[in-house]
């Protein structure tokens, strides 16, 4: 039932983010004080992950709210596989490379919404849940 709950927020957070540029604290914040509460202290990769996202976000690979986004999901379902975090990064950013290409957009220096990278691991957590 979480999975499915957390999906249909993603999607309605990513609808969000593709309007207004923005992903709520609103959202984000109780969901990640949910997962710490209940999950503390955690795993060493759930760290790690918290970590990297942390560095992604201070790079400016990724907004705030959607590493905050990432970070929540993450904390409440800690036991779902950390490589399948990386590729669907991986995954997500070539089809971002590719369609840039198509619309022969620049690679870079473009701001576009990020929330909806998290629907796909939250698929994938239904599926192996």
């Amino acid at each position: 039932m979480l999975p499915i709950s957390l999906l249909l927020l993603a999607l309605a957070v990513s609808l969000y983010d593709r309007r207004t540029g923005r992903v709520p604290n609103g959202v984000t914040l109780p969901i990640l004080t949910a997962g710490l509460l209940v999950n503390f202290p955690g795993t060493a990769a759930l760290w790690l992950l918290s970590l990297i996202l942390y560095a992604a976000w201070q790079a400016g690979w990724m907004a705030g709210g959607d590493a905050k986004l990432w970070l929540a999901v993450l904390w409440l379902l800690p036991d779902s596989a950390p490589v399948m975090v990386f590729l669907i990064f991986f995954a997500t950013g070539l089809l971002q490379i590719i369609l840039r290409r198509l619309k022969r957009q620049p690679l870079t220096g473009i701001r576009s919404p990020g929330a909806w990278r998290i629907i796909p691991f939250l698929l994938w957590s239904l599926y192996v849940h």
